[in-house]
């Protein structure tokens, strides 16, 4: 799980510079080489405006909605207008708040993105395959994360991220699903503000 954090936190470097690349994987190399050029300007006294600028650019290049229901699961389709408003909000919240903490500690990761991308769902998809190297890592073994991402009108979006095999929006969905069962929706999106919350007063 905190192999998931550190390289969801390197792909928040995804910027709006990359709405001049063709393909998905133009778009992760370029705007992840921006994103470590960004990084790098850290100084330990200027973090919280290096993350901020970070999250600036980043997020229009997200489709939280769509990752949100994916997390969510069979239970989105059960979900009202509002509430599935309200669950897209918090979750972008959360990730936000998780990953944009940990983001300035793997400044000198090295990325190396694979230049063959699975596509699917006829050409609307893509996987991006890399593979990261994190800074002080003791095995400096590389670690396999692939990012998928789809087509819009606007340009291609990412929408999971998987690590070593493990999708973030999977991890999720069977913490989302089991609060559902206990409270339903409304629970969930209450258990989502509180974490929040919590976040905000830490």
């Amino acid at each position: 799980m905190k192999k998931l954090f550190a390289c969801f936190a390197m792909l928040f470097g995804l910027s709006s510079i990359a709405h001049a690349a063709d393909t998905p994987v133009d778009l992760v190399r370029d705007t992840s080489r921006q994103a470590l050029e960004m990084l790098s300007k850290d100084n330990g006294k200027n973090s919280a405006k290096v993350r901020e600028q970070l999250i600036n650019m980043v997020t229009p290049k997200f489709d939280f909605q769509r990752m949100t229901a994916l997390a969510v699961g069979k239970d989105w389709r059960a979900a009202t207008p509002a509430q599935k408003q309200q669950l897209a909000k918090e979750f972008e919240t959360l990730l936000v708040g998780t990953y944009s903490a940990t983001m300035t500690r793997f400044k000198n990761a090295q990325i190396d993105i694979k230049p063959n991308v699975l596509l699917n769902n006829e050409g609307r998809e893509a996987v991006v395959k890399s593979e990261v190297t994190l800074p002080g890592s003791a095995e400096k073994k590389p670690i396999n994360v692939d990012y998928t991402l789809y087509k819009t009108p606007q340009g291609w979006k990412v929408f999971n991220v998987t690590v070593e095999g493990g999708s973030l929006v999977t991890i999720y969905r069977n913490q989302f699903g089991e609060q559902v069962r206990k409270s339903g929706i409304d629970g969930l999106i209450k258990s989502l503000q509180d974490k929040n919350n919590g976040a905000k007063a830490a």
